[in-house]
């Protein structure tokens, strides 16, 4: 009998060469996207989580030395912290979505490199940035007094997985329409920048009257940013959610776009 090392992988197991491929070419496109954004020099690869913890402390700084602790009942560090950063996972991730085939245009040279595995390593590299600064900041802001601790770890994770998923989906459809119609990135900006102040971002569902409530909840970030609340505050603070909905818009736009991903080999922009 043959050895085991030996024996034909059973149908529908990839071959352990193409696996181990898989791999290293993974790896060397996250390698390469962080080489190509921070360099080689002073901090580099540091600039990933310290980029987007900058920024959350400085608005929360300004904030906090500006105004009152409080805001509407609400401890301000604490709505701004739960706030900012899934906004600022939203960002990250839709934003590297614009024409991220093209930057890696000469790896897929490599047909066993396929361009979700391109998209896919963006995504987690933008996604695991974020996530390590979110933690940073919460804790720095814990040690010094700014913030009380989390009520509900789960919920919170919930909403930023949420939010996480739902900027992936979007990433997704922004992905292939800016490789199809180059003139539709002049509108990404605009439309981020639009998004923010209904977002959810630095207001609660619960602050609105009934009638802007119920049309606020169509969006389904306010929906990410509650569930994110509702572990920071638990039940003292009132919040408005369905955890389904930004799941079922999301997979909503994965099923219209990742089914075109392969077709983007053909209509990808040189140069």
């Amino acid at each position: 009998m043959p050895s085991r090392s030996l024996m034909t992988p059973a149908r529908g197991v990839p071959a352990p060469g193409i696996v181990d491929f898989w791999q290293r070419a993974l790896r060397a496109l996250m390698i390469r996207e962080l080489m190509m954004r921070y360099g080689r020099g002073n901090i580099g690869f540091l600039w990933l989580v310290l980029e987007p913890m900058i920024l959350c402390a400085g608005v929360i700084g300004l904030r906090w030395l500006i105004q009152a602790h409080q805001d509407r009942g609400v401890p301000l560090v604490a709505l701004l912290l739960s706030g900012y950063m899934p906004l600022t996972l939203w960002r990250h991730i839709t934003g590297k979505s614009v024409f991220v085939f093209r930057r890696y245009v000469g790896m897929l040279y490599h047909r066993n490199l396929t361009v979700l595995d391109i998209f896919a390593t963006t995504m987690a590299l933008e996604f695991v940035g974020c996530t390590v600064a979110y933690i940073v900041n919460y804790f720095a802001l814990m040690l010094v007094g700014a913030l009380d601790p989390i009520r509900d770890y789960g919920l919170v994770i919930q909403g930023w997985c949420l939010m996480g998923f739902l900027a992936v989906g979007v990433g997704a459809g922004m992905a292939v329409v800016t490789e199809q119609y180059e003139a539709a990135e002049r509108f990404v900006l605009p439309l981020q920048y639009l998004i923010m102040p209904i977002s959810g971002f630095m207001y609660m569902a619960d602050w609105l009257p009934g009638y802007a409530r119920n049309i606020a909840l169509y969006i389904p970030m306010l929906h990410c940013f509650e569930i994110t609340r509702r572990g920071f505050f638990g039940d003292a603070i009132p919040t408005h959610y369905t955890a389904s909905y930004p799941i079922l818009f999301a997979s909503v736009f994965l099923a219209i776009f990742l089914p075109r991903f392969e077709k983007m080999r053909d209509v990808i922009q040189y140069g």
